[in-house]
């Protein structure tokens, strides 16, 4: 009898730990409750905002909780990251990290860790990067712009505005060897009316921002950064094929603050798989230059820790020093 009783205690005792254990696991699967700041690095419109919207749209209607659009523009992203970085990790703040986060550590003695402040959730769009110049620019062709830049050397500038557009057009100058003058501008949209203008020689611009004006025929697309051809501009060739190697492709990823439990983001990005990726939303991105993207939250991880090695290693090349932001 006594051992009975013993028995029965014992699985009285196992079932309370169970529930004990199950109890968070349950109340993660009811996320979100409330709803969600999605911070955006950048001002309204662009790429970045674009996708963040597009993907906010859809996990509310999903989700059946409002993801509203934060927009945290200022200092390239500084201030947006520094900001999302000390948000607490429970869901209800994400960001929509752009690869020009992944250019700050090049730049930037930063205040937070570029890695391991953040939890990686998905990467889902990618956006490439064009050399474009003026429509009335003396050379149709990359071989034809290098002749000319080379034959004119106090005369060639690039516009930027930070990030991979910039070491771009900087690397590609490097290595087709000549001298080109950065100018820094507060906003690609003022940069790129300064290249229609013919104020500035060239740009390195995403196909997204090019698109509407190479159609319209105010700018040419000469190449593309990276090693493969922008699906919207298939006939424009890569700088990498030309001999001219020069990385420069975006893209743009939702990610959440350090210690995100593992429940959300298991969540989000099934959510995610399900009903955006490969669907409507995504594709509706890919017809205006933003090439859908399918990076789980491991890789989406190992994908920004190479970029930030990567744009170090160029950014050192370059000469370009670290400052305090």
């Amino acid at each position: 009898m006594r051992e009975g009783r013993l028995i029965s205690w014992r699985l009285v005792l196992g079932f309370a730990a169970g529930l004990a254990m199950a109890g968070p696991v349950q109340a993660q699967t009811d996320y979100p409750k409330r709803s969600v700041n999605v911070v955006v690095p950048t001002g309204p419109g662009g790429a970045t905002d674009t996708t963040a919207r597009s993907v906010a749209e859809t996990l509310s209607k999903v989700l059946g909780q409002t993801f509203v659009v934060e927009n945290q523009p200022g200092a390239q992203g500084l201030v947006a990251m520094s900001s999302f970085t000390d948000a607490t990790p429970d869901g209800y703040t994400l960001l929509l990290m752009a690869s020009s986060q992944s250019v700050l550590p090049a730049f930037y003695e930063l205040p937070y860790d570029p890695i391991e402040d953040i939890t990686p959730i998905a990467r889902l769009t990618i956006a490439p990067v064009l050399l474009m110049v003026n429509k009335d620019f003396p050379a149709g062709t990359v071989e034809e712009f290098v002749t000319y830049a080379k034959a004119h050397p106090d005369e060639i500038t690039y516009g930027y505005q930070g990030g991979p557009p910039q070491l771009a057009a900087a690397t590609f100058a490097s290595v087709a060897g000549f001298e080109a003058l950065g100018v820094p501008f507060n906003a690609s949209a003022q940069a790129m009316t300064e290249l229609i203008a013919g104020r500035v020689t060239y740009l390195m611009m995403t196909a997204e921002q090019a698109k509407a004006q190479v159609d319209g025929g105010t700018l040419k697309a000469l190449g593309t950064a990276g090693s493969q051809r922008a699906k919207t501009f298939p006939d424009v060739p890569t700088l990498e094929e030309l001999g001219y190697p020069t990385y420069g492709t975006g893209w743009f990823g939702l990610v959440g603050p350090k210690g995100l439990p593992q429940e959300i983001v298991d969540k989000l990005w099934t959510t995610l798989q399900e009903t955006y990726i490969g669907k409507e939303p995504q594709q509706a991105l890919a017809a205006k230059g933003l090439e859908p993207a399918n990076d789980g939250p491991d890789s989406f991880r190992a994908i920004i820790a190479d970029e930030i090695e990567r744009w170090q290693a160029i950014a050192g090349k370059l000469g370009i020093e670290k400052k305090k932001p």
